[in-house]
């Protein structure tokens, strides 16, 4: 596991490892675990320690946000936080779909594939923006795949390129086009991510 280095990153995952909790407990015991925060670094701080110091030291004698949430879930809870469901598939038909369509940029033109991509862009788009509850597997895939598009598809890009052995013909439109799509799923899901733990 990743070392935590500030105590926003461990109020953040925190709050993703409580996500099926309702909206105002998740809030409550986000803002009990800061408040802990900044007694204890404020403490820290007293006794000479620089602020990076002490938040240091204070997350030391906490325990990850994972093991931390599960002493305010029900084993109920708990049972369900890693089931897959069919919105992480349905974001991961987001980045396939997003595929489907750059690839038309490329010249590689079906009508059939065009309108499966637009589809299903579409039909993740409203799935996500009509979901109330969500589950902590869920936001991971949604937080993960904003990165997806750009640094997974960019590189398959290129290799289409490759292979089309146009390169000149098309780079120009299709830089501006790729980079204009990617800007917008990019936002989406951050603004999606922001949605989902408002």
């Amino acid at each position: 596991m990743m070392k935590i280095k500030s105590t926003d990153t461990y109020l953040r995952k925190l709050e993703e490892e409580l996500i099926e909790l309702p909206k105002e407990e998740r809030k409550a015991i986000v803002a009990e675990i800061e408040d802990h925060f900044s007694n204890a670094i404020m403490e820290e701080t007293m006794q000479g320690n620089s602020k990076e110091d002490a938040e240091r030291l204070v997350l030391q004698t906490f325990h990850s946000p994972d093991v931390l949430a599960e002493s305010y879930v029900t084993p109920s809870s708990t049972n369900n936080f890693d089931q897959l469901t069919i919105s992480v598939f349905i974001i991961g038909l987001w980045s396939a779909a997003s595929g489907t369509l750059l690839a038309q940029l490329l010249d590689i033109y079906d009508l059939g594939r065009l309108t499966a991509g637009m589809l299903g862009v579409a039909i993740s788009i409203i799935h996500l923006f009509c979901k109330k509850e969500w589950r902590k597997l869920e936001v991971q895939t949604l937080r993960a795949f904003k990165y997806v598009i750009p640094f997974v598809l960019f590189p398959a890009s290129l290799f289409l390129f490759w292979l089309q052995g146009e390169i000149n013909v098309y780079t120009i439109t299709y830089l501006i086009s790729f980079w204009i799509f990617i800007g917008l799923c990019y936002s989406l899901f951050q603004w999606f991510y922001k949605r989902v733990m408002s």
